[in-house]
């Protein structure tokens, strides 16, 4: 019975959720996979299963390409994170890092897979063919670190549009992650790593036990693991990472000579790495030209430096701070999961399945220390600014008082506070039940649902409560001889006296006072409940029809709880009168509650037209949300076998995503952008504008500009103050609230995908020899997206329309300044995208070079025709950004193992490449344009060795070197479009260098 469902593909695989979507194959020699694909696929009774369908169709017949990874693939990757070696493969890459995620507030410590680079919320993620609660409050993903690799039978990656067998959200395609779920007695793994650099040592141990009962009929399977990885900081070990270093233009040849400075070019394009230390240091930098370093005060004046000419003030990239150090590149991490698996025999034709996983999942990232400057802001739209200390501050010392002219501007970083920190701690429950069964010879059943939950509790200390700062900035003599906070109401608040002059000047009761320690909670729910009925006809006009048809039920909920003082709408009762609205700095996530169900509608066919030649494929689904109302969605395909070694395949798809919880009902999400204001320069005279600076912005007329910012209350408010000396221009700042937001009239966005290939796989080799080639094309319009704030300024006041807009009705002005103090990022269907490319696979086993043992060969190469984003420009033109070549999005991928197998022993290199870029999609720089930076292509080496003994090779060694070369690779600095201050947190580079591993597996 338990093989018939196997056969079948009604049988419910695995530890966390009931029913393959896919159905069990026969003997896996046919041509759908590369035949190292095909041993790794294998299972009980050499049967594989087709991800991508409900028929009974083996992976010769699959229209699509399918790449799998097994097991033993998994293993010789040498990383013991599931993520991490799916994201070895061609055509996948990662979504959300954690090692990308590093300043993330409510993503932080997931890790996420995105094919054909269109996101993870265009990748459908599986667990045993069955949707997974979502991993994160602000999107619908499955976090890989929820799953354990030695749960793993093997990972299945289709690269075709799936919405009609699966729904929303497999637009680029599926991961299908079907897990172990016929393990006989006790199997034990245990794991340990440790890079040649600091931190990032791993232990992990796994357990799996599994029986029968019930004289056969039933079976129990009990699994758990535990990993504990230790965190990356950036140190001297990886010099890459602490390089004070950024992209831009030098100055003047012989402005800063004094410092250093040797990049100069006569070229005024001509761009290069520079010092970059920050001006806010631990001992403070006051008024520019006074600063505390190294234990000592300097000044412009008696205490200046002996190293600069007479009158340098302080220069911040050489005097400044480097606050690299310290940082987290990777973060610490651990994990414990529990699963469950069991299925029954109810009947000769009933079988009932029950499935549970648990995950606990925590990580801890070090961000650095926290910065107190005179230009900080708070309050809703920056009400309230710190502003510079009066002339009269009793705190002000000597050194400082010598250089003063008037009141003291200050930047000071708060080391006292203690590292700032992102803690999240994620735990999530997936449960599943499913009755299969036969109807009759021809036909079956399967009824199954499932519920997931999923929780984060995050916590961000050390933080800065600007207001009690404030307040405890302004300081009076307390009549005593001592000092106290000039403000009664900081007095009732516990107010203590901060004095930020020299390092280790702050006290520890004033640093408490001033500290502020985030929190935010959020949980996901999930139903599903659906059934379907399959079968075939042995004849219909003397051809064979499969066929599928069923329906389906989900309900996804979303409770999230923000910061009370960090949020943009008042908190957690959403009331600002009753809250300290933005009291700090924290970017924090809003609080929403909302869900939305879909009712869903499915069918398959598939025809063989011509006997074991030619099959045609078709597919629907009808869905009908509660959000964007009715989707339909198809495709059309076919597989022809034009002779037994060599078929052709083909599919179009029509897939949609439907936006997605906060994407819908999402109010205002805090967060802060640059942004140059098109009114910047202006005079009173309407005089003083530049072209504004978003694509189309030459071709915008200026004069519409010009009596769109005249028109602007807050600007002639500037103008018209007291202070104001005729002749200044007007000068907003550079930074401005920039919070995202969701739109609930928004519709889903549609894909068209093309795919097309060959498989040949000659009988002359045994069949142990593969070469596949695919082209695919995935054409993305109503794309969700959303305008960015410079975008959405540069429109609403180039636009003639102007205030009566969508753009402008975002924008909040200054009433007294004129600044913009706040740009909603609303999102919208905008844009449309296009991924074109070709994959290639050459897989050859089993190789006889008349030596002992055999060897094996795996490339698998993509490359990308186009990976475009297309949207209208500043005067309606549409314009299309070209992403190749960009960095961290190759034109080139590749991956090659090459293994050699000797009885038990097993030995493999591989070896991963990815080509370089340009930082720039707009511009389209020419190769070698000293404006822009650029980084070559990357590869990676990896050695694995493993040694199978004992009686029936019931144990294990095994153990290997990542990163064979120790290369860290080229860094990516901040003055850069996609580069940052980690410098080496991209995908082009790897933070953890060489890396030693050593496990041992046990079977009783």
């Amino acid at each position: 019975m338990r093989n018939n469902f196997a056969l079948l593909g009604l049988g419910v695989s695995a530890l966390a959720l009931c029913g393959h979507a896919g159905v069990a194959a026969q003997e896996s020699a046919g041509q759908g996979l590369p035949a190292g694909q095909e041993a790794e696929a294998a299972s009980a009774g050499n049967e594989i299963v087709v991800t991508g369908t409900r028929l009974r169709r083996s992976a010769a017949d699959s229209p699509v390409p399918l790449q799998v990874l097994g097991a033993e693939g998994i293993e010789e990757t040498g990383t013991g994170d599931l993520y991490e070696a799916v994201e070895l493969l061609p055509g996948v890459s990662g979504g959300i890092t954690p090692e990308g995620s590093v300043s993330s507030v409510q993503s932080s410590g997931l890790s996420t897979i995105s094919l054909r680079r269109l996101g993870d919320n265009r990748t459908l993620t599986l667990i045993d063919g069955r949707r997974a609660v979502s991993n994160s409050g602000n999107s619908d993903r499955v976090s890989l670190s929820t799953i354990p690799s030695g749960f793993v039978e093997r990972v299945e990656v289709t690269t075709g549009g799936a919405s009609a067998i699966y729904g929303s959200d497999a637009v680029a395609g599926v991961v299908n992650i079907i897990l172990k779920d016929d393990v006989d007695g006790l199997e034990l793994n245990g794991r340990i790593s440790t890079p040649e650099a600091s931190g990032g040592e791993e232990y992990r141990i796994e357990g799996l036990w599994g029986t029968r009962f019930a004289d056969d009929r039933g079976y129990l399977m009990l699994s758990a693991s535990w990993r504990d990885e230790n965190g990356i900081r950036a140190d001297a070990t990886r010099p890459e990472s602490v390089a004070a270093l950024e992209f831009n233009s030098p100055a003047s040849p012989a402005s800063d000579a004094w410092a250093g400075e040797t990049c100069n070019n006569d070229d005024p394009d001509f761009h290069c790495l520079l010092p970059d230390a920050s001006i806010s240091t631990p001992g403070g930098v006051f008024e520019g030209d006074a600063w505390y370093k190294d234990g000592q005060w300097f000044n412009d004046k008696s205490l200046r430096p002996s190293d600069r000419p007479e009158g340098s003030d302080f220069l911040s990239d050489h005097d400044g701070y480097d606050f690299r150090t310290g940082r987290t590149l990777r973060p610490e991490r651990k994990v414990l999961t529990l699963g469950l698996h069991s299925t029954f025999e109810v009947s000769d034709v009933t079988e009932f399945t029950v499935s549970a996983l648990y995950s606990d999942v925590s990580s801890r990232y070090y961000t650095g220390y926290e910065t107190l400057n005179d230009n900080d802001s708070y309050g809703l739209l920056d009400a309230f600014s710190l502003g510079n200390l009066p002339s009269d501050h009793p705190f002000i010392p000597p050194e400082v008082e010598e250089t003063r002219s008037g009141s003291v501007s200050f930047d000071r970083r708060v080391v006292e506070l203690g590292e700032q920190q992102r803690y999240n701690e994620r735990r999530t429950y997936r449960l599943a039940a499913a009755f299969d069964g036969q109807m009759t010879d021809n036909a079956e059943w399967s009824l199954y649902a499932t519920y997931g939950h999923f929780s984060q509790a995050q916590e961000n200390p050390n933080e800065l409560n600007f207001r009690r700062a404030n307040w405890a900035l302004d300081v009076e003599p307390d009549g005593n001889g001592g000092f106290q906070c000039a403000s009664a109401e900081a007095r009732a608040d516990g107010c203590v006296p901060l004095n930020i002059f020299g390092e280790g000047s702050i006290t520890q009761a004033a640093a408490d006072y001033i500290r502020y320690n985030g929190y935010g909670e959020q949980t996901r729910d999930q139903i599903t409940a659906g059934g379907y009925i399959s079968g075939d006809f042995a004849n219909v006009m003397g051809m064979e029809l499969l066929w599928a048809a069923g329906a389906e039920f989900r309900h996804e909920e979303q409770d999230t709880f923000g910061d009370p003082d960090g949020d943009l709408v008042g908190g957690i009762d959403g009331d600002p009168a009753t809250d300290d609205v933005l009291v700090t700095s924290l970017s924090s996530f809003p609080s929403i509650a909302a869900d939305y169900q879909v009712f869903e509608f499915f069918g398959e066919a598939d025809l063989e037209v011509i006997p074991d030649r030619l099959r045609l494929q078709v597919a629907g689904r009808y869905g009908d949300y509660t959000t964007v109302g009715g989707v339909f969605s198809y495709n059309v395909g076919g597989v022809f076998n034009v002779t037994d070694d060599f078929l052709v395949r083909g599919q179009y798809s029509r897939s949609q995503r439907a936006p997605n919880i906060t994407e819908f009902f999402s109010p205002p999400r805090p967060d802060a952008d640059d942004l140059t204001d098109p009114c910047e320069g202006l005079l009173p005279d309407g005089s003083g504008l530049s072209q504004p600076r978003s694509v189309g912005g030459e071709d915008v007329d200026l004069a519409v500009v010009r009596a769109n910012c005249l028109s602007e209350p807050g600007i002639q408010a500037y103008f018209a103050h007291p202070d104001y000396e005729a002749g200044d221009p007007f000068d907003p700042g550079g930074s401005v609230q920039g919070p995202n937001a969701g739109n609930n009239t928004l519709k889903e966005e549609t894909a068209d995908t093309w795919t097309a290939g060959f498989v040949y796989q000659p009988n002359w080799s045994g069949r142990n020899l593969s070469l596949i080639v695919d082209y695919f094309k995935i054409s993305i319009d109503d794309v969700i997206s959303s305008v960015s704030t410079q975008n959405t300024v540069d429109l609403c006041y180039a636009s003639d329309s102007f205030p009566d807009n969508k753009f402008c009705d975002v924008i909040t002005r200054n009433p007294v300044s004129g600044e913009v103090s706040q740009v909603i990022n609303r999102v919208e269907n905008l844009v449309s995208e296009v991924v074109e490319g070709v994959d290639a696979q050459l897989n050859w086993r089993r190789i006889d070079l008349g030596v002992p043992g055999l060897f094996d060969i795996d490339l698998r190469y993509s490359h990308y025709f186009k990976d475009e984003q297309s949207f209208l420009d500043l005067v309606g033109n549409e314009i299309t950004n070209d992403y190749l070549p960009y960095i961290g999005n190759p034109s080139d991928e590749l991956l090659l193992k090459i293994g050699y197998r000797l009885d038990g022993f097993r030995l493999s290199y591989t070896m991963t490449y990815e080509s370089g870029g340009v930082d720039d999609p707009v511009n389209f720089p020419e190769p070698g344009d000293l404006e822009y930076y650029a980084i070559g292509g990357q590869d990676f080496h990896r050695i694995y060795a493993a040694y199978d003994f004992g009686p029936g090779e019931r144990f294990r060694v095994y153990g290997g070197v990542n990163n064979l070369f120790d290369t860290i690779g080229k860094i990516y600095p901040t003055g850069t479009l996609g580069g940052s201050s980690y410098n080496i947190n991209h995908s082009l580079a790897d933070s953890v260098g060489r890396e030693f591993y050593l496990g041992l597996r046990a079977r009783f």
